[in-house]
């Protein structure tokens, strides 16, 4: 497979997320003015979870800029051509660790050693981030023998709370507010000549099966263009909620005078 020259490190944070959800609103027809005014989404009605998902990662990856430079992190790697992706990998001292970031905003987390629920709801997280380390494993032995296991996580952007009952097996469940201070907390297993090894591998772009022919390009304008736009409907949102309560209310108040107006003049005509 042929790309512009640059390696995997390249991809930035939601990128294979954000390429799903422009394409998906690429087909969502622009807002009338009426709509633009009443503060409806320019979101397409598939997108919402495109968005809060790139939202999610973006923030995952800014936590992970900040690491020490001993860490290399990757973003958005293929696995295949169904559009699965792991969202971030990362290669430091402390292991060959994946993260599968995901986004539940204002919600309660619950992680049991074979579950994790969202608000009561089980959800298949556990087994999407073992699924994701194996697939690492696997193209990484194919090329080198690694001396310590491939580390899956599930980081929660966002929630409420995550509350460990019991340990998962293989699996860590965390907060993304803890996720770069367990990341340099974590015992050296790795030493320089091994990450520089593991980090050429996962660079070269021909490791990786269905990676897109683009190269990212302009993707991160767009979006930033629709995220003004959605946040820009939120806010006209919030101001137009006052005003449709005070009319809602003036509505209650008019109707209760024509209301009284009309029952005082049935009793002045009897």
């Amino acid at each position: 497979m042929t790309l512009d020259s640059a390696g995997m490190r390249q991809r930035f944070a939601a990128q294979a997320m954000i390429e799903k959800l422009l394409r998906e609103q690429q087909r969502t027809p622009p807002r009338t003015p009426w709509a633009r005014f009443l503060g409806r989404s320019p979101l397409g009605v598939n997108c919402e979870g495109w968005y809060l998902g790139a939202q999610g990662e973006i923030k995952v990856g800014e936590m992970l800029a900040t690491l020490p430079p001993e860490w290399a992190v990757f973003h958005a790697l293929p696995l295949g051509g169904h559009g699965w992706d792991i969202d971030h990998v990362l290669v430091g001292p402390g292991g060959v660790v994946t993260v599968n970031t995901k986004q539940h905003r204002g919600q309660r987390v619950t992680v049991d050693e074979r579950s994790v629920l969202v608000e009561n709801r089980p959800v298949p997280y556990l087994r999407h981030a073992k699924f994701e380390a194996e697939r690492i494993t696997t193209l990484l032995q194919e090329r080198r023998p690694l001396s310590s296991p491939v580390i899956p996580l599930v980081v929660f952007v966002g929630a409420r709370s995550v509350v460990t009952r019991a340990a998962p097996d293989r699996v860590t469940v965390l907060d993304a507010r803890r996720l770069a201070d367990w990341l340099i907390a974590r015992p050296i297993v790795l030493d320089p000549i091994e990450r520089l090894a593991v980090i050429e591998l996962l660079d070269n772009p021909d490791m990786w099966e269905g990676l897109p022919l683009a190269s990212g390009a302009g993707l991160m304008e767009r979006f930033t263009t629709l995220d003004a736009e959605v946040r820009a409907a939120r806010l006209q949102r919030r101001v137009l909620c006052p005003l449709e309560l005070g009319l809602a209310a003036a509505a209650v108040v008019v109707g209760l005078n024509v209301a009284v107006t009309m029952v005082a003049g049935l009793v002045g005509a009897g």
